[in-house]
């Protein structure tokens, strides 16, 4: 199926994309680390950027995709990115705390641990897709311009055809 001028459209929408079915684990597992591990007032802040960062994620994918044009698709996916690095970068310093004690928990160390690292290990994966997905955007913009620009092109053909088939009444009949 095509959606505007061209593009490729999935019934399922942004459901379907990879990268937003690995936002929602990453989601899931911010959540549920934050609220395991982090201490609800000695870590508020924290707790409430790392679920925010996460959400934002999930939540600018779905919204760039519902976007009609690529350009604005492609600004979405960097709010993406930049949610994906400041939490990744939050689970290195968690990870580094941990691993050098300076963070005590009331839980299990280890499973803190691995639960990190399996956090990072989502983001990292996620970052190659959502390098991809903008790769993908960024070089169908520059061979094809957004679906703005393909409707304008549509239109000044229209207008030609009309133009001509005018003419062509007028000194042919």
């Amino acid at each position: 199926m095509e959606k505007g001028g061209g593009i490729l459209y999935n019934p399922l929408g942004y459901k379907a994309l990879r990268t937003f079915q690995q936002a929602e684990e990453i989601y899931e597992l911010t959540k549920e680390f934050t609220s395991k591990y982090l201490d609800p007032v000695k870590d508020r802040r924290l707790k409430e950027q790392m679920d925010s960062c996460g959400r934002s994620l999930k939540q600018n994918i779905a919204e760039g995709h519902g976007r009609q044009d690529t350009k604005a698709n492609l600004e979405f996916l960097g709010f993406s990115f930049g949610s994906l690095n400041e939490l990744l970068e939050d689970y290195f310093d968690l990870e580094k705390d941990y691993t050098e004690g300076q963070r005590k928990t009331r839980q299990d160390k280890e499973e803190a641990l691995r639960m990190i690292s399996r956090a990072i290990k989502l983001l990292m994966g996620e970052k190659t897709m959502l390098e991809r997905q903008m790769a993908g955007l960024r070089k169908r913009f520059v061979q094809k311009g957004d679906e703005k620009e393909e409707m304008r092109q549509e239109r000044y053909n229209e207008q030609k055809r009309q133009i001509v088939n005018q003419w062509n009444r007028k000194y042919w009949e």
